[in-house]
C-alpha cells in the first residue's frame, strides 16, 4: 500500500516565506511611517504652546515697559534678543538681572529653565534656554559674537523674534514683522524657514509665525 504525502503540511514553500517577509516589512514601514508623523505632530503642538506662552510673557513686558516692545529683526541675534528681555538677562549671564535696590528680577516668561544642552533628559518641564553661537548686529547695530543664551524650540533651534509692523521700539523704529505687534516664531523641523528674500533675508510664512 502506498502513502500519499501531503506536502502543504509538511511546511511553507519558499514563496509563501517570501509573501510573509514582504508583509511584515510593508506592515513595520507603515507603523514607522505613522510614528514619525504623530511624532512631528506632537512637536508642532509643543511648538505652538510654547510660543503662546512666550508671546503672553512679551505682553507682560511691554505692559512694564510703558507699551514699548524690544528690538528684533528675525534674524539669528534676535533670538538673544528675545531671551534677554523674557528672562530679564540684559548682561546674558544665565541669571535674572537685579533691580536697583539688589533684589533679583523675575522673569517675565517663569516657564524658562536654563540648562546645559537638550541632549540630556533635560528638557521634561519648562522651555529650555542654552548657549548658542551667534554672529552678527542686533536691531541697535551692536555687534554680537561668541556663545549667548536663546530660548529653544522643539527641533533644538533658537526661536526667534520680529517687532511688529505697527510697532515701535525704545527708539521709535517701527518693525517689519508681519503681526501688528510682534512674530515669535520657530524656523521648523528643518531650521530653514521658508526661503529667502531678494536681499538674502529670511522670510517665513504663515505656517512659521504661530502668533497673530
Amino acid at each position: 500500500m502506498k502513502l500519499r504525502v501531503n506536502r502543504k503540511a509538511a511546511g511553507f514553500t519558499l514563496i509563501e516565506i517570501l509573501v510573509a517577509i514582504a508583509i511584515l516589512a510593508t506592515l513595520a514601514a507603515g507603523a514607522w511611517q505613522a510614528k514619525g508623523w504623530l511624532d512631528s505632530k506632537q512637536l508642532n503642538t509643543v511648538a505652538q504652546t510654547q510660543v503662546e506662552t512666550l508671546a503672553a510673557a512679551m505682553n507682560a513686558y511691554r505692559a512694564d515697559n510703558g507699551d514699548i516692545l524690544p528690538a528684533g529683526r528675525g534674524d539669528a541675534v534676535s533670538a538673544t534678543e528675545l531671551y534677554s528681555a523674557l528672562y530679564r538677562d540684559a548682561d546674558n549671564d544665565g541669571e535674572p538681572d537685579k533691580d536697583g535696590s539688589g533684589v533679583t528680577l523675575m522673569p517675565y516668561c517663569k516657564q524658562l529653565v536654563i540648562i546645559e544642552n537638550t541632549k540630556d533628559g533635560e528638557r521634561e518641564e519648562g522651555i529650555p534656554c542654552i548657549k548658542v553661537k551667534v554672529s552678527g548686529k542686533n536691531a541697535k547695530g551692536k555687534k554680537i559674537k561668541g556663545k549667548h543664551y536663546a530660548i529653544i524650540d522643539p527641533w533644538n533651534q533658537p526661536y526667534r523674534y520680529r517687532l511688529g509692523c505697527e510697532a515701535m521700539d525704545e527708539d521709535g523704529k517701527v518693525g517689519k514683522g508681519i503681526n501688528p505687534d510682534f512674530d515669535i516664531f520657530s524656523l521648523g523641523p528643518d531650521g530653514k524657514g521658508n526661503g529667502l528674500t531678494k536681499d538674502g533675508d529670511n522670510e517665513d510664512n504663515v505656517s512659521n509665525i504661530k502668533v497673530w
